[in-house]
């Protein structure tokens, strides 16, 4: 007997012809968004952007070496010694200094957030809540946050000289050359924030209290563009859209994604995941930028064509293009396929992806470059859009 329509209250078997897919019960189907315009975000942002450029050449940042430079010399004006304390933990070319991921706690503030309540509110927060972003680095492994805990514990039940068995375990987690600041932390972690906190008001006075009347009104009407793209959009593809190209891997217990628009940081994209939720500062959008410019200038060409085609007249770039025609490729790959160090190579493909060239993922443990298929059409569009040539009457010439 053919069974295979069945009786109208049987059980219809389905012979699957592609792998089933998996769901994680613990995993809500869709993270809960939030876009927020706060300045705290690009406050930290600019000083990232300052101290811990690759090798100084600040020419991955559309905010330009001599912005950079005025804003490093105006802090060491105020307070040589902040500057210091600022590399020492937000990271720089120095051996042994930190890539802080403080950015994570400005959700966790109380409103308004606002710089100075923020940097309040760091002063008084729970230091191991505090150091564990602050100690938070890429690669230390599973165990790390129990080590630090521990760390901490110790800490403040002696007057430590190191020779506790806690922090020996801790710093076996991190490269040599950080171990001795991070045991300086350890050594009196009160201390060690007190110095940072009063770093970041220098920080704040010096470089961006003066910047704030014109980049506030930019990231607020950044974030009012991507709530209307938001309500338009269903949540995968808008977040698709407004993480730019960057391709994410979700982990176990993602709940919440924080999308905060940044000036600073253009063109780059910063993201960190922390305790289920992901901060993603993407780059206020050119259009934004340029409504002065058309002003002054109606004929100018947008800062996104001048990306675009800046990023072709190099040859090193065609030549990474080329070759992700083939297959995506990671940036040691690139590297060697080009016979440039890693450090040059990442350069080109900053500008690449902010021009909208390539797309990058993770995968593996390994970010990998891939070219996007759209990248003629997206050619032509711009060219169409800047270059609106219409059909024209000629009379003859007498």
């Amino acid at each position: 007997m053919d069974k295979s329509n069945g009786s109208r209250g049987g059980t219809q078997l389905d012979v699957r012809q592609t792998p089933p897919r998996a769901v994680d019960l613990r995993r809500p189907r869709q993270p809960e968004v939030e876009i927020v315009a706060s300045p705290a975000y690009d406050f930290l942002l600019s000083l990232h952007v300052a101290v811990a450029s690759p090798e100084r050449d600040y020419t991955d940042y559309d905010i330009g070496r001599a912005w950079i430079e005025s804003a490093r010399a105006l802090c060491a004006a105020q307070d040589g010694a902040a500057l210091d304390t600022l590399e020492r933990y937000f990271g720089s070319t120095h051996p042994g200094a930190l890539h802080s991921t403080v950015i994570s706690l400005v959700a966790l503030a109380p409103e308004p957030h606002d710089i100075p309540v923020f940097l309040g509110w760091l002063a008084d927060m729970p230091v191991a809540q505090f150091f564990e972003t602050l100690l938070d680095q890429e690669g230390l492994g599973d165990t790390w946050r129990d080590a630090l805990t521990a760390a901490l514990v110790e800490s403040a039940a002696t007057t430590t000289d190191g020779s506790g068995a806690a922090l020996p375990q801790l710093l076996a987690h991190y490269p040599a050359d950080t171990q001795p600041v991070v045991t300086a932390i350890l050594r009196d972690p009160e201390a060690a924030r007190s110095e940072l906190v009063a770093a970041l008001h220098v920080w704040n006075d010096a470089v961006f209290a003066t910047e704030l009347e014109q980049v506030a009104p930019m990231l607020r009407r950044e974030a009012a563009k991507l709530e209307r793209l938001r309500a338009e959009m269903p949540t995968d593809r808008f977040i698709k859209y407004a993480m730019s190209g960057v391709e994410w891997e979700r982990p176990a217990g993602f709940r919440r994604i924080i999308f905060a628009p940044s000036y600073f940081s253009r063109p780059a994209v910063y993201y960190h995941f922390w305790h289920g939720t992901l901060t993603f500062c993407l780059p206020i959008e050119a259009t934004i930028l340029e409504e002065e410019r058309r002003k002054r200038d109606p004929i100018a060409p947008s800062e996104e064509i001048l990306r675009f085609f800046e990023a072709l007249g190099d040859s090193t770039r065609l030549r990474i293009l080329r070759l992700l025609c083939d297959r995506e490729m990671y940036l040691t790959e690139l590297a060697t396929a080009l016979g440039l160090t890693k450090a040059t190579t990442k350069h080109h493909m900053v500008r690449l992806r902010a021009a909208g060239f390539v797309t990058l993922y993770d995968r593996d443990r390994m970010t990998y470059y891939a070219l996007r298929p759209d990248i003629s059409r997206h050619a032509a569009r711009l060219i169409d859009e800047y270059l609106p040539i219409r059909p024209q009457s000629f009379s003859p010439r007498a």
